[in-house]
């Protein structure tokens, strides 16, 4: 009777030492084939002297004249400035666009842009956001009109803040049509509460911040890695769905300004339309933010507004070949370049919405 315990725990020792062969035979597998965690420099946000020596705050948008720098880690299309970097300049109102004067000149049509840093282009050239590519397509389609674009995305900026900008600094402008750039996080009113930029709140974390253990083991840190992501991710993805419940405070609130932004626009005769962007994950597989894309589609034509969904126009990529970076989920120049081809073609095919009008072609 007293062999039991000495065979427990021979049985015990044998599993755990076969357990500590197997995972030093896999750890010297994942040597052999440099099989290992990717880790990258954390992405620096730098925000540069202003050219004026004395600048009075913006009521909305940035610090008039600021310029925000961001150093990437690495260049993998070989796309950012010396160093790895993009600078985002602002203009005197603090938004990242040229100035434009107040009075809209002769056979101008003006585009007004709300959005956030998906607009503001995080990560990307001026030149090369959605919206300022737009201007130059539809310039290409119009009958003898300028089209002139303006853009007041903003990094954070949710629904409720794009509603603000319109009344306290767009209206003024004189626009001809007003689009929304509606990205599937812009229900958060407080981001403070979860992640409004990045998709998957811990994904740098995960990317960028190897624990004690992923130093002196390979495998440990490949594991650690897809597991954090998967557990992490799977999180994000449910709190993204959950908040666009009917019973969610934030979607009603975002359901308003969005109503505000309609009937303001309907008062002075201006177009509307609601672009919805996807994440950039899954894109050809299976999605798992489409139930948002419905419930906000569906808002928007209950509700009489135009809307256009990119969700097919990204069908074909995976995710992260539209990135700016590894370590940054906005979308790179590609994307907006698509995105400007999208809704270029959409507006020229709705003519009660592009006034200058042009027949449709292959853009």
């Amino acid at each position: 009777m007293r062999s039991a315990p000495k065979s427990l725990w021979a049985k015990v020792a044998l599993f755990a030492s076969s357990l500590i062969v197997t995972l030093l035979v896999f750890e010297l597998a994942f040597r052999i084939f440099d099989i290992r965690a990717v880790y990258f420099r954390p992405r620096v946000l730098q925000a540069l002297p202003s050219p004026t020596e004395s600048v009075t705050p913006a009521t909305v948008g940035m610090m008039p004249f600021a310029t925000i720098r961001l150093i990437y880690a690495s260049d993998p299309r070989g796309y950012f400035g010396p160093s790895n970097t993009i600078d985002l300049v602002h203009n005197s109102e603090g938004f990242r666009d040229v100035g434009h004067s107040v009075r809209k000149p002769p056979q101008t049509y003006r585009i007004l842009g709300l959005g956030d840093s998906y607009l503001w282009g995080e990560g990307v050239k001026r030149e090369d956001i959605c919206l300022t590519k737009l201007g130059s397509l539809l310039g290409d389609a119009s009958s003898g009109m300028a089209i002139e674009t303006i853009n007041m995305g903003m990094s954070q900026f949710n629904t409720l803040d794009e509603r603000g900008v319109l009344k306290y600094a767009g209206l003024k402008y004189d626009p001809d049509l007003v689009i929304v750039h509606f990205v599937l996080n812009d229900v958060v009113v407080n981001w403070h509460k979860g992640p409004k930029v990045e998709f998957f709140k811990d994904y740098r974390a995960i990317y960028e911040s190897p624990d004690t253990l992923s130093r002196y083991s390979q495998l440990w840190s490949w594991a650690r890695q897809r597991f954090l992501r998967e557990i992490r991710g799977r999180h994000y993805i449910q709190q993204c769905i959950s908040s666009f419940s009917s019973e969610s405070d934030d979607w009603r609130l975002c359901r308003d300004a969005l109503k505000d932004i309609q009937n303001i626009c309907a008062d002075r005769q201006i177009g509307l339309l609601v672009v919805i962007f996807p994440f950039f994950h899954e894109l050809d597989g299976n999605y798992p933010f489409q139930p948002i894309h419905d419930v906000v589609h569906t808002y928007c034509v209950d509700q009489g507004i135009d809307v256009l969904d990119l969700r097919d126009d990204f069908r074909q990529f995976n995710g992260p070949e539209l990135w700016v970076h590894p370590t940054d989920q906005h979308p790179n120049e590609i994307a907006h370049d698509i995105t400007a081809r999208a809704v270029a073609k959409y507006l020229i095919n709705q003519s009660k919405l592009f006034a200058p009008g042009g027949e449709a072609k292959d853009l």
